[in-house]
C-alpha cells in the first residue's frame, strides 16, 4: 500500500500512526498540497491528503474513510475501535472533536502563512483560533478524567487523533496551548510520543 501525504498534516499523521500501530507494511510518498497539487489530484480530485492506494490499485481518500478500512481489515480484535456499542460511540465522539480541532488549526495556519500580511483577516483568524482552543479545552476535560488512555486501558483511534491534533496546534500555534493550561493533554501527548508508532511519524515542521 502507498500512503500519499506528509506527516506535517495531522490528518496524514493520524493515518500513518494507525498503520504503524497495526504493523502494516506501506510506502509513504511525502507529497505536500502546497507544492505538489497536480500530483495529489491524481489520487484525490480535491487535492487533499491523505489518500491510500491499496494493493489492488483502488484508492481511498480522507483519513476517516482510510482508518475505517484499516481497522475493519487489520484490527481483528477491534482494539482501536470497537465494531458496536457505547464505547465505540464515545471513541467516535472524541475523535470527531479532535478532528474538528485539526481542521480549525490547519485553517488558522493557512490564514497566517498563505496570505500576504496585509490581507490576513484578523477577525476570521481569531474566530478559527477560538474554535480550536474551545475544542482543546473540551478534550482536556476528557483527558483529565482518565487515568490511562481516553477510553479504557488500551490506545484507540481517539487517542491517536487527539495526540496528533494537540501536537499540530503546539507546533503551529503554541500560544493556544500555553494560554489554556492543558496539562492532561500534554501528558497524553508525552505518553503517546514515547511509542514507536508515533516516533516514526513525528513531523518535521
Amino acid at each position: 500500500m502507498i500512503l500519499i501525504g506528509r506527516n506535517v498534516s495531522p490528518f496524514v499523521r493520524r493515518t500513518s500512526t494507525i498503520m504503524n500501530l497495526l504493523d502494516i507494511d506501506f510506502e509513504q510518498r511525502m507529497l505536500a498540497t502546497v507544492d505538489a497539487g497536480p500530483e495529489i489530484t491524481k489520487f484525490n480530485p480535491i487535492g487533499r491528503v491523505p489518500s491510500l492506494i491499496l494493493d489492488d490499485g483502488k484508492i481511498l481518500i480522507d483519513s476517516g474513510a482510510i482508518i475505517d478500512f484499516l481497522v475493519e481489515t487489520y484490527d481483528s480484535d477491534r482494539d482501536l475501535l470497537p465494531s458496536v456499542g457505547e464505547r465505540r460511540r464515545a471513541i467516535l465522539q472524541t475523535t470527531a472533536l479532535a478532528h474538528a480541532v485539526m481542521e480549525k488549526g490547519v485553517a488558522a495556519s493557512y490564514e497566517k502563512t498563505r496570505r500576504a500580511k496585509e490581507k490576513i483577516c484578523r477577525k476570521w483568524l481569531a474566530h478559527l483560533e477560538t474554535q480550536a482552543q474551545q475544542g482543546l479545552l473540551e478534550l482536556e476535560k476528557t483527558a483529565a478524567s482518565k487515568s490511562s488512555w481516553l477510553h479504557g486501558c488500551t490506545i484507540t483511534v481517539a487517542d491517536v487523533t487527539v495526540i496528533c491534533a494537540f501536537d499540530y496546534i503546539f507546533a503551529r500555534n503554541p500560544i493556544l496551548i500555553e494560554d489554556s493550561n492543558l496539562e492532561a493533554l500534554a501528558s497524553l501527548s508525552e505518553r503517546g510520543n514515547r511509542i514507536e508508532a508515533f516516533i516514526e511519524t513525528a513531523p518535521k515542521m
